[in-house]
């Protein structure tokens, strides 16, 4: 909430100055960017959340994000605070380039802790499977692919090329522009037979490779794999290679008595079962590093159901089918609603962005009671994960994704438990602990009722002895 304190206080975004207050929407700035705020008082003490600068004496300040120790790697809101103690406004760091590196670490292992829920071979859900691993297809067709783009198959084809008439062999390559062309000792547009490498068979390889590709970028120990597989994708002639509807069984049909490409075709067979087949989504990861947020959100839900079944058992049915669904084209779409509920053994519910009410009507019936508080109270909350054991004594975890620097994640912390501490069951209190999920290792404070515990990317997070 903002007071008359904002007035005249602007911030800087790209090019223009925007005056807090005025504004609808809060002012945004990329993480990489030098983040200037003008209108202070002379050498006032100003707080970017729990970090304090001074402004100079003009009322500037100025400072560069990457260079700052506690802002670098820090994302968003930020709420900026005068000397006086009134909140001059808040302040949204997006993310940008900084995070490309952990956004494709972040997407990687997504999908790979997605797929292997969906498609767990010892869970409740019906999409289930083992494949080989991605070096062990890599392997059977790294060979094959190599020769054949050393001398692929292809076909006569016409085609416009620009000729000199002195080099035209055929009567239907003599063109009336390369007549006209010759007459003026130049080059003209004529047609000619060329070798065309677009065909079914070598589509089938691209076809393969783009598959092969997919799949072990959700693997632990496939990073190298997708990478080879993806630089022969880019090589002559898979670049221009595409598979048409119908085009895998004609290119089987062309390739029956050509072992290389048989052998690739065995591994697309096994890419073509459900389970390896390219998910799409989240929708959000098409929006680049900008979602990077949004799908750590969605990591921290899923490392959540793990720990539940690890602890609890498999889940009831529908299970982990909730995670995704399938299409008539075969794939599976990733993506998991507000509210979206998976059940365990012992009447344990685990939920993502519940929605609940002060007058009890939301998720599982929970109660929240506003905080005292007026500047903290809330009719609605929606914390990130919840977790809910049922029961003559129930409980409950609250769990909080905060993609946040690391000198952020107590201040983060603190605030959670005034927002999500309050919720009750039939008149009775639940909630044992509210914890920030941030990706940084060693910071795993728990004090009474609340803390933070350390979810990174890649990493099984310990949550077995935080569930209720």
């Amino acid at each position: 909430m903002m007071t008359d304190s904002s007035h005249g206080v602007e911030v800087r975004v790209g090019r223009f100055w925007h005056e807090w207050g005025t504004a609808t929407d809060t002012p945004r700035i990329n993480e990489s960017d030098t983040l200037e705020l003008r209108g202070l008082d002379s050498l006032e003490k100003v707080s970017l959340g729990p970090v304090s600068f001074v402004a100079d004496k003009h009322g500037c300040l100025r400072v560069r994000m990457l260079a700052d120790d506690a802002l670098r790697g820090h994302l968003g809101l930020i709420e900026i605070s005068r000397e006086s103690g009134d909140v001059a406004g808040e302040l949204e760091i997006v993310p940008d380039k900084m995070s490309e590196e952990a956004f494709c670490a972040l997407r990687a292992a997504l999908e790979r802790t997605w797929t292997g829920l969906i498609f767990d071979p010892g869970g409740v859900s019906r999409l289930r499977g083992v494949l080989p691993s991605p070096t062990e297809l890599w392997q059977v067709i790294e060979g094959p692919v190599r020769d054949i783009a050393a001398e692929p198959r292809s076909v006569f084809a016409s085609a416009e090329r620009i000729r000199r008439m002195e080099s035209v062999r055929r009567p239907s390559e003599l063109t009336v522009s390369v007549v006209r062309a010759g007459q003026q000792r130049r080059a003209g547009r004529g047609r000619t037979l060329v070798h065309d490498s677009n065909i079914p068979e070598n589509g089938l390889v691209a076809e393969t490779l783009r598959r092969l590709a997919s799949y072990a970028r959700r693997q632990p120990d496939g990073a190298e794999v997708a990478t080879r597989a993806a630089r022969m994708l880019r090589a002559h002639p898979f670049a221009s290679c595409g598979l048409t509807r119908g085009g895998v069984q004609t290119a089987r049909l062309r390739t029956l008595h050509d072992s290389r490409y048989r052998r690739i075709d065995q591994v697309l067979r096994v890419l073509d079962r459900p389970e390896a087949h390219a998910t799409e989504g989240p929708g959000e990861a098409r929006l680049g590093v900008k979602a990077i947020i949004r799908l750590y959100e969605f990591w921290v839900f899923l490392q959540v159901l793990e720990a539940c079944r690890d602890r609890y058992g498999a889940p009831h049915e529908p299970g982990f089918r909730i995670l995704g669904r399938r299409n008539r084209s075969g794939t599976t779409r990733l993506g998991i609603p507000a509210g979206a509920t998976v059940s365990f053994p012992g009447g344990v519910h685990a939920a993502f962005e519940p929605r609940i009410w002060s007058n009890g009507r939301g998720w599982a019936s929970l109660e929240n009671v506003p905080h005292p508080d007026r500047s903290l109270a809330q009719d609605l909350i929606t914390p990130d994960v919840m977790v809910l054991r049922g029961g003559a004594e129930p409980s409950a975890v609250v769990f909080d994704a905060k993609h946040v620097g690391r000198r952020w994640v107590e201040f983060e912390a603190a605030k959670l438990h005034s927002r999500y501490s309050r919720i009750r069951l039939h008149g009775r209190p639940v909630v044992r602990n509210v914890l920030a999920a941030h990706p940084h290792r060693g910071i795993d404070f728990l004090w009474a009722g609340y803390g933070s515990v350390p979810m990174v990317p890649g990493v099984q997070a310990d949550l077995g002895g935080l569930l209720p």
